[in-house]
């Protein structure tokens, strides 16, 4: 299929559907199983709140080669929209493009319909269903509950703002938001209005339906051209220590949003000090003089919680099945 082809069946689509969406002037990018069919947007770079009006999370038609259209938000990174899309695709065979399975379909029906004549059918008929898309729909409406969170953030800022950063570090029983922006190369910090935390929330829950859970930290990044970078952290690396909460609000959390993975340096700091088996002083100590005598730790790609991480289990109410860690007593 062709970018012209894309580009019309696109229309053709968002006609048959009424969507108030321009049927004028779109745009094609090539991607590995089809195109990407856009109406770009325009904007008067004299005007420091031209941003206002722009849609942040205006849709972006995903057409496979099949033929197949997925209507996306341009809030998700591409890299998860396409990786998703062509997930669905390989599943249902669009990779092949849509001709060749339309031909395959139809010899199929034909050897059916035949060996139905021949004598009493095993069964009466067949469908086709399409893959699951509960993933992609969760993922979908996540990413919609996005837009009016960086609508009402772009409107906290000062006149002429660049850019902005929202970092949002979230638990069932705590909460913290910081917010900056950036005017010519200064930044600011600006407080977030608990209406607009309770909208995070409400994106976090539905968050939390997507196979990975529920995000500890969703981190924003706006530009005042409407470019918009989002990431859900699951905490792989540290906390920043003025995003990091008391252990207690990261079990409470556990005990909702009950986990199959937890990172190591996490779950060590949930199971606490006692289940670590010595404080953090304990550990500097440790640390220099394994330097002094040329000590280093082994790198494991999966070690079973064993001595006092085994405890980990009864802290969090046994929502931790596994957990990386590694622990030397010397």
């Amino acid at each position: 299929m062709n970018e012209v082809r894309a580009i019309s069946l696109v229309v053709d689509w968002i006609t048959s559907q009424d969507i108030d969406y321009p049927t004028e002037g779109l745009e094609a990018d090539r991607f590995e199983v089809g195109w990407a069919v856009y109406a770009p947007v325009e904007i008067d770079e004299s005007d420091p709140m031209a941003f206002l009006d722009i849609p942040v999370g205006r849709s972006v038609f995903l057409i496979g080669d099949s033929g197949r259209i997925e209507e996306v938000s341009s809030s998700v990174s591409p890299q998860q929209a396409y990786g998703q899309f062509i997930e669905v695709e390989l599943r249902s065979g669009g990779g092949r493009g849509g001709s060749d399975e339309s031909e395959c379909m139809a010899e199929f029906e034909q050897h059916f319909n035949q060996a139905a004549s021949e004598g009493a059918p095993a069964i009466s008929g067949f469908s086709v269903v399409d893959a699951p898309t509960d993933n992609a729909e969760t993922a979908a409406e996540a990413s919609r509950l996005i837009d009016p969170i960086v609508q009402q953030l772009a409107q906290l800022g000062p006149a002429g703002w660049d850019r902005f950063s929202a970092e949002f570090a979230y638990t069932v029983s705590a909460e913290i938001a910081q917010l900056h922006f950036w005017v010519q190369g200064r930044s600011g910090r600006v407080p977030v209005p608990n209406p607009l935390g309770e909208l995070v929330r409400r994106q976090r829950e539905v968050a939390a339906r997507m196979p990975a859970g529920p995000w500890w930290r969703l981190l924003l990044t706006v530009t005042n051209r409407g470019e918009t970078t989002v990431n859900y952290d699951y905490g792989d690396q540290p906390f920043p220590d003025d995003q990091l909460m008391l252990p207690e609000h990261y079990r409470n959390d556990l005990a909702q949003y009950p986990r199959t993975r937890v990172s190591a340096w996490l779950a060590a700091y949930v199971a606490g000090p006692e289940a670590q088996g010595r404080d953090p002083d304990q550990a500097a100590v440790a640390a220099v003089a394994d330097a002094v005598a040329g000590r280093s730790a082994a790198a494991a790609d999966a070690v079973p919680p064993t001595g006092p991480f085994a405890r980990l289990h009864s802290h969090v109410d046994a929502n931790v099945r596994q957990t990386e860690a590694r622990h030397h007593e010397r």
